[in-house]
């Protein structure tokens, strides 16, 4: 008969990756909310140039996105990095068998 500690320790490892995998799903929802943001932000400088200039200059563009799109790099980083982290986590997760020990209880 397998030992309660056994079964506890198995609910207590699966329960906690169960928490940093959600902790990590949060942190990619976070992550991709702001580099949303970044492109929002990017989307509106282009807008700008253009109502400014009814034309847009590439370098002027460049400069303007520049510290934008380093954010976003980072970020697409950072998540790639949590989705590895998702993938080896699912895929090294424990089943925790349970058997019902009442049964054997009340047989003897």
């Amino acid at each position: 008969m397998p030992s309660f500690e056994n079964f506890f320790d198995k609910v207590k490892s699966a329960t906690g990756k169960t928490a940093k995998l959600a902790k990590l799903k949060m942190n990619v929802v976070t992550l991709t909310s702001e580099k949303n943001k970044h492109l929002q932000a990017i989307g509106q400088r282009v807008y700008n140039l253009f109502a400014e200039n009814h034309a847009i200059d590439g370098n002027v563009l460049k400069e303007n996105v520049r510290e934008e799109i380093s954010q976003i790099e980072r970020i697409d980083e950072k998540i790639r990095e949590h989705e590895a982290e998702i993938a080896d986590l699912q895929s090294n997760t424990q089943h925790v068998d349970v058997t019902d020990v009442t049964d054997d209880a009340e047989k003897n």
